[in-house]
């Protein structure tokens, strides 16, 4: 009997080269899924894109129509009119303000509040602060301390503040000393008015 031989004729390593080519499939397919997957995302960017650029777009067409219309009827609505809105607003509301103040009802206010034995010299008003200013002169301190009594305690007034008074007598009279002084008292021009009983 003739014994057999057995010859490996196929390329050393050919092992190793199958496993390499289907890595490289594996790399391939995974390759085609990113760049898939790229392409996917790159398109509902640039379709989300042009939704806001045709947005933007009928924007400033609305904002023109509107700056033209407003030009045709006389109105300003360029960068430096419309910072200068705040100015403009702050205006009338001090404007609103002062057309809702009354002297007549300030003196009446004061009138209710002031003792009889009290006489007033000048009143004045700070209009920014609503800050009423009182020079007056009184007989007595007790006088002086009722006035600020009866302010306190009228509703159109209040933040009493007494910045100066003294002491003080006719030159060659027998006249008794006299107080004279200086207030300042903030005014509430919006109160609802109610009558003080004088002292």
């Amino acid at each position: 009997m003739v014994p057999r031989v057995h010859i490996n004729l196929s390329a050393p390593g050919l092992n190793h080269l199958t496993l390499a080519q289907f890595g490289l499939k594996l790399l391939t397919v995974g390759g085609l899924a990113v760049t898939i997957t790229f392409l996917w995302a790159s398109t509902t960017l640039h379709q989300k894109f042009d939704a806001l650029e045709n947005q933007t777009d009928m924007i400033l067409n609305q904002t023109r129509q509107i700056v033209s219309t407003a030009n045709a009827k006389g109105m300003d609505l360029s960068n430096q009119a419309i910072q200068k809105i705040p100015q403009s607003i702050s205006f009338v509301k001090h404007v609103r303000e002062r057309v809702g103040f009354s002297w007549t009802q300030l003196l009446t206010d004061l009138e209710s509040a002031v003792p009889r034995s009290l006489m007033m010299r000048t009143v004045s008003l700070d209009e920014k602060t609503n800050t009423v200013l009182l020079n007056g002169s009184a007989k007595s301190l007790q006088d002086l301390n009722r006035l600020i009594h009866q302010l306190e305690k009228h509703q159109a007034f209040h933040d009493v503040i007494l910045t100066q008074h003294a002491k003080k007598k006719k030159k060659d009279t027998t006249k008794p000393s006299f107080i004279t002084f200086t207030m300042k008292v903030s005014y509430d021009h919006t109160h609802r008015h109610s009558k003080t009983s004088k002292s």
